[in-house]
């Protein structure tokens, strides 16, 4: 009950015990009302992501949301003010507003005598209608958000994949209790909800919702003997920060300030009173954000989407300039997304690559091959970068990433730019948003360095996809952000990579179907048979498969019995496939990029076919190998 002063954790133990339980089996998992609404402040992509995780933990009958907040959500629907919860921007038509205020002031006093002090080059009918060019090319950018976030369709999304587990809870008479005792516990400031004694409309709220948490973790506590509460409130009436903190510094365990980032824990007189009614203290609160970057640590391709507009709607606006001026005009620089060329002799790769004889002219330390042994104590701005990416921290890393156009003139060590390319990729794989953002540009990020560091960048990405932090062969490749990297490193100029590579994964090519520098296409075919449907049926189509093949090696297989598996499981291996998702696992589990995948249905069946798995056969990838 006194609370902590130090936390003996550091900020990377508490994500991770966060997403551990939110993992766990054995969870019981709310929602608050806030996280409801924060799903209109979340792109289609990223809303999907959330309700692919909110279905699993559904299916285990192991999340909530209490009956209050889904009234709270009601008065909303029934007030027609759900576009209140839209993060709707009169912005784009002020800035246009104030561009033709300035294109008609311009108008009035630019002549050819003040643009030649500038760096205009032209005459002023040249700036003028320059001037009015831009400000059209901008309204191309700017339609978009007159179709910002269509409520009526968020809305129907959470009806069908939320509506099922809303408490089933007397509101009456909680009503009732809460305004017997709301008064007395907020008069000595008793958690939750004291912070909202003074707010005119329904200051219990939180205590309304405290109170079905207990009800709810009373009833299922054989089943879920921990609670997880999920809320982006963080009033210090239901969480609050310990002064102190631990913090890895060199290896040494160290107490630091609590902040930049702050761990924040549940109020411990909410604890008491949740071990008095329940029988156990296992109760934790979180943020929607925590959640999310703690779940990233395990599955960071299951949450990149809704890990980046996490970011974009917590941190503040981090406006890299040096990269906005470096806008991507270079005509010698080709398109983001384009594979390889293939030359049209060449022929399928072998199963297993050959290593060719290549020269090795790239070389790294042992602390950067094995960069836990990394040592960023000589003070270097790129040492510095290393070690706020090494942070685990999106809210480290991201500024960090932001810094590295600042040093890329500078001078530094092949180890060093090695190691920032490892760590600019552990930090994507984490789904810290400017390192997504980092590799989906890598082509003109790395154009802006000098071609010898650009080699170095894209050796140390390239490594840290294959190999740990020690140095030692990955069991489970990092493969998410792994396609760029290896068309990238196709060019020419890239050899020397490519020798590098080649020279580290000589051992393991029994285990690889595709090796750095191959731009041979794999030929996946995909055989079904469309599934008869009754007259009757409005469903859409569906075939069953028949044969997934890739180079004419079969990857489904007979299968006995179906396997258990965990309800996030079932819904990740779910029977119903697409030829996309087919595509993916194949490079996810074989590390093949997707541009190195050729698709051939038999017969030919449109891309957003349902493909129906028979419960006799498994799509197993990693057999092959």
């Amino acid at each position: 009950m006194f609370g902590y002063h130090h936390i003996e954790k550091t900020m990377d133990e508490h994500i991770r015990e966060i997403a551990d339980l939110a993992l766990s089996s054995q969870t019981l998992i709310i929602l608050d009302t806030n996280i409801i609404a924060y799903l209109y402040k979340l792109h289609e992509a990223a809303r999907q992501e959330f309700f692919a995780w909110s279905d699993a933990a559904v299916l285990s009958e192991r999340l909530a949301i209490p009956a209050w907040a889904a009234s709270e959500y009601l008065s909303r629907v029934t007030g027609k003010n759900l576009e209140s919860y839209t993060p709707k921007s009169k912005e784009p038509t002020q800035i246009k507003k104030a561009l033709e205020n300035l294109h008609q002031t311009a108008a009035l006093f630019v002549d050819d005598d003040i643009l030649r002090r500038t760096s205009f080059q032209g005459d002023r009918i040249a700036y003028i209608n320059g001037f009015r060019a831009a400000i059209e090319e901008l309204e191309k950018h700017l339609c978009v958000f007159k179709h910002q976030f269509d409520a009526g369709t968020i809305h129907q999304q959470i009806i069908d994949h939320l509506s099922s587990c809303i408490l089933d809870s007397d509101l009456s008479s909680l009503c009732s209790r809460a305004a017997h005792e709301g008064a007395a516990r907020f008069e000595h400031r008793m958690p939750p909800g004291f912070k909202d004694g003074n707010k005119d409309e329904n200051p219990y709220g939180d205590l309304i919702i405290w109170y079905e948490i207990i009800e709810k973790s009373n009833a299922a506590s054989a089943k879920f003997p921990k609670v997880l509460f999920v809320t982006n409130d963080e009033k210090s009436d239901w969480v609050y920060a310990p002064k102190m903190r631990s913090q890895i510094v060199r290896d040494v365990r160290k107490s630091v300030g609590n902040s930049a980032p702050e761990i924040k824990i549940i109020d411990p007189r909410l604890v008491s009173e949740f071990r008095r009614e329940t029988g156990h203290p296992d109760i934790t609160i979180c943020t929607l954000a925590t959640l999310i970057e703690g779940l990233s640590r395990s599955n960071g391709t299951e949450f990149s989407q809704l890990a980046a507009a996490i970011q974009v709607n917590t941190q503040e606006l981090l406006v890299d300039t040096a990269i906005i001026n470096e806008v991507e005009n270079d005509a010698d620089v080709a398109p983001e997304d384009e594979p390889p060329i293939l030359e049209a002799n060449a022929a399928v790769v072998d199963e297993v690559p050959a290593i060719k004889e290549v020269e090795q002219r790239l070389q790294y330390s042992q602390e950067a091959i094995a960069d836990a042994l990394y040592q960023v104590d000589p003070p270097s701005a790129i040492n510095k970068i290393i070690d706020e990416l090494k942070s685990h921290n999106w809210y480290t890393q991201n500024p960090a990433i932001l810094k590295i156009s600042s040093i890329r003139d500078e001078t530094f060590p092949p180890s060093s730019w090695f190691v920032l390319g490892r760590n600019v990729y552990q930090a994507a794989c984490g789904n810290s948003q400017k390192a997504m953002e980092f590799m989906a540009s890598l082509e003109s990020r790395l154009a802006s360095f000098s071609e010898e560091t650009a080699k170095h960048i894209l050796a140390g990405i390239l490594f840290e996809i294959y190999f740990d932090a020690r140095g030692q062969f990955r069991e489970v490749l990092k493969f998410s952000y792994a396609d760029k990297p290896l068309s990238l490193v196709t060019r020419q100029e890239y050899s020397d990579v490519v020798a590098f590579m080649l020279s580290k994964l000589e051992q393991f090519t029994d285990r690889l179907k595709f090796l750095p520098g191959d731009i041979a296409r794999k030929h996946l075919v995909i055989t079904s048979t469309p599934v008869k449907r009754a007259e009757e049926a409005e469903s859409e189509e569906v075939s069953e498969l028949n044969s997934i093949t890739l180079d004419g090696v079969e990857l489904m297989k007979d299968v006995e019995e179906p396997q258990e598996v965990s309800p996030w499981g079932r819904l990740a291996t779910t029977r119903t496939l697409y030829i996309n998702r087919i595509r993916e696992r194949i490079s996810e589990e074989l590390a093949i990029p997707r541009w190195a995948l050729e698709i051939e249905t038999l017969p030919p069946i449109v891309s957003d076919r349902k493909l129906w798995m028979p419960d006799n056969r498994a799509f197993e990838p990693k057999q092959i190998l």
